[in-house]
């Protein structure tokens, strides 16, 4: 028997019994088996035989009240030296929040210590706030286990080492325990610098030379070879096809030109068997063909059987029987196989990243715009004076190619040039960016100048393409590795050709992460960074209260990131987990043009306030419906129709503080952060002078703009006219990204 005094009010003391011998326990027996059996959900089944020989040998424990012998709750646990596994834990609703189950949790961490136990382990499925319990007593998540067939739940071990001297613990034998940070996460190196390399088929060289209707993509992909986006190749049986339908003595332009295009080496058809075979029932199944079909067929193969041999990236055909099998060829032989239209689908979707802008900053205005080759000097001349080396400013500067052009731009406090950012524009065929930013930071502007550049560069790219970007500055610009680090950026090991020290680099997702794409999500994830996600998306519940667990190759884990840090990790992403809501909340259009790059197409008369420049922004409100807001929320901004605004949502963002604040008592730094003034502030504010502010990072300009008729119709907003904020289910939430992000067409 254990007893515990507990203060549950001002002069409400009551006493806690802890039974433990089998004498007294024996009398609960029935009771215990009735709250198991009420909470299977929770705890797991076990047959009522377990629970009386658990009591016998004095592994269930039962909390009473003294005064009047009340039920509290049991610990039922066993296991085997030198490890305690804890089965239940369970204490009655109205008992909770008391310590009754910390209370069982310390005891059984002093009897595991006094009878020489290593560690105690505890189950508790991925879905369960209970999580946050566990980890609060130190119980670190070490792995992910499946749970039964019928509700495919997660289920997480969780393991805390006690303070047992051992050799064990001496050989650290007992498993470190993940971090649960984003600094602790690391990016192995990986060979993303390497072109890939492409195969082209004969039809797609002849839509070239006899102007098919396929020329312009089959044109374009050839571009991208000569730019070194890529490199293009053929197989040997590409000539052979080609001579095949050469007259013989007669000289053939063609067949020159094709013998001078990068061959992939010879194989001896032989070493092809096997592969030729299976490559035969999985594209040609149920087809015999005979005279000029067969040949084609067996030509098809050998390109794939090549490809394949050499590991080459991909093989480009408009051949409708490969292309039918290109889900299978990934994932048997790690082969792409396209068409040039998949690479070069022109977007309908208007440019969503903007370079130019004007912006005051206190008594002056910066200036952020595409630089000239006549700014060349002047450019050089600043990186030089802020410490860059002169061998580095080729990278810098580099202006690109046709097809593969650059972005570079600099940054002007008034005349003062303060800053120099150059980055690969976006690319199906690039999907490392080197990303160079030398920016003044003695300079008082220089945090806000960062913040943006950043912005900027992290959206600049189509939506749905999976990037990294390798942040290459100087170890002096301080600040600038400091805000990298806050968006997201994490160390990676550095490769053989880099410096020893370890640089930056970020994994980027533009666009809405859901169910159906996780796979293709998850795994560009693994080949960009050599770390594993979860096979399936994570539950709102499994995310919220064990976090998304992060892997090495090997399968170990690595970190447990909640929602919002690994949002931030994979920004500007939006992860939809099962069940997670959102928020709509009207905007006008001139606060709007301040608070968002390109709002109005035209071209502003005036300078954006400072807003514009931050990541982090600021919304005030009429202190009305705070609850709503909650830190990791995705908001909708629906540009109004007052003051002449269009009705519809332009995009979304996330959360990331709320609180009704006096108006007098904002902070300096959190009105900087808005666009309105004060006097606009103390009209929004209630009888009290109180605000409500929100601030929200991870905005996304939707490509495709959501009307207002469009919301009504299907029925995704009330008929309050979207006049004050209104909260959206998960399912409504979804269908808004998906419009937005183009997955689904605007009707």
């Amino acid at each position: 028997m254990i007893l515990i005094e507990t203060n549950l009010g001002m002069n409400n003391l009551f006493t806690i019994k802890v039974l433990k011998n089998f004498t007294e326990v024996k009398a609960h027996l029935t009771t215990v088996q009735s709250f198991a059996d009420k909470n299977k959900l929770a705890l797991g089944f076990l047959p009522s035989s377990a629970f009386h020989e658990q009591a016998f040998r004095e592994r269930l424990w039962v909390a009473i009240r003294e005064e009047n012998d009340e039920f509290l709750g049991y610990l039922l646990f066993g296991g085997r030296s030198p490890s305690i596994k804890i089965f239940q834990l369970f204490v009655c609703p109205e008992n909770r929040k008391q310590g009754v189950a910390s209370y069982f949790v310390k005891q059984l961490v002093d009897f595991g210590e006094d009878n020489n136990y290593l560690s105690i382990s505890a189950k508790v499925a991925a879905d369960l706030p209970a999580n946050r319990f566990w980890e609060i007593m130190g119980f670190k998540l070490v792995r992910q286990e499946s749970g039964g067939k019928t509700l495919r739940r997660k289920i997480n071990l969780r393991i805390k080492d006690l303070e047992t001297p051992s050799l064990l613990k001496m050989m650290n034998f007992v498993p470190n325990a993940p971090s649960t940070t984003v600094k602790d996460l690391c990016f192995s190196p990986r060979p993303i610098t390497k072109s890939s390399i492409y195969v082209l088929d004969l039809n797609i060289f002849f839509d070239v030379l006899r102007d098919r209707v396929h020329r312009k993509e089959a044109s374009l992909l050839i571009k991208a070879g000569l730019n070194n986006q890529i490199r293009v190749c053929v197989t040997p049986e590409f000539t052979e096809e080609l001579r095949k339908h050469t007259k013989a003595g007669q000289p053939d332009p063609v067949l020159e030109f094709a013998k001078e295009i990068p061959t992939l080496p010879k194989i001896k058809h032989t070493e092809l068997d096997c592969l030729l075979s299976e490559l035969k029932a999985l594209i040609f199944p149920l087809r015999s063909p005979t005279g000029k079909q067969a040949d084609r067929s067996q030509s098809d193969l050998m390109h794939l059987a090549y490809c394949i041999h050499h590991r080459m990236t991909g093989f480009v055909t408009r051949e409708k029987a490969i292309l039918a099998t290109s889900r299978q060829l990934e994932q048997s032989y790690s082969l792409e196989t396209l068409s040039p239209v998949d690479l070069f689908q022109a977007s309908e979707s208007p440019e969503t990243t903007a370079i130019s802008l004007r912006a005051s900053y206190g008594q002056k205005t910066l200036f952020v715009a595409t630089v000239s080759e006549q700014e060349r000097e002047e450019v050089e001349r600043f990186l030089v004076a802020i410490g860059v080396h002169k061998d580095i400013l080729p990278a810098v500067w580099d202006p690109g190619a046709s097809g593969s052009i650059r972005r570079r731009i600099i940054v002007r406090s008034g005349e003062k040039l303060i800053g120099v950012a150059s980055w690969d524009s976006s690319s199906p065929f690039i999907n490392h960016i080197h990303f160079h930013l030398y920016i003044d930071e003695q300079n008082p502007e220089a945090e806000r100048v960062i913040d943006h550049i950043f912005e900027t560069v992290l959206r600049d790219s189509e939506p749905f393409e999976s990037r990294i970007v390798e942040l290459q500055t100087s170890l002096e610009q301080t600040q600038t590795r400091a805000t990298a680090l806050q968006r997201g950026f994490v160390r990676a090991f550095p490769l053989a050709d880099k410096e020893q020290e370890t640089s930056l680099s970020k994994f980027t997702f533009r666009g809405v992460v859901t169910r159906k794409n996780w796979s293709h999500f998850s795994d560009d994830f693994e080949k960009l960074t050599g770390l594993r996600l979860p096979q399936t998306v994570p539950t709102l519940n499994e995310s919220q209260n064990t976090g998304i667990p992060i892997s090495n190759p090997a399968g170990r884990l690595i970190v447990i990131l909640k929602l919002f840090d690994f949002e931030t990790l994979v920004s500007p992403a939006i992860v939809l987990c099962s069940g997670r809501s959102s928020l709509i909340v009207p905007i006008r259009e001139r606060f709007a043009k301040d608070l968002f790059n390109k709002v109005d197409p035209q071209m502003r008369l005036f300078p954006s306030l400072e807003a514009i420049l931050h990541v982090e922004k600021a919304y005030f409100r009429y202190p009305r419906k705070i609850k709503l807001f909650e830190s990791g929320i995705p908001v909708f901004f629906y540009l109004s129709g007052s003051g002449g605004g269009t009705k519809e949502i332009i995009g979304c963002a996330r959360i990331t503080y709320s609180e009704k604040i006096a108006a007098d008592k904002l902070g300096f730094s959190l009105r900087r952060q808005g666009v309105l003034s004060y006097d606009e502030l103390l009209e929004l504010s209630d009888k009290s002078k109180n605000i409500h502010v929100f601030t929200f990072d991870n905005f996304n300009p939707f490509p495709n703009r959501i009307p207002f008729s469009f919301l009504r119709d299907n029925q995704l907003i009330s008929k309050a006219n979207l006049v004050t904020v209104e909260p959206l289910s998960a399912e409504h939430t979804l269908r808004i990204c998906n419009c937005g992000f183009g997955l689904e067409k605007v009707k």
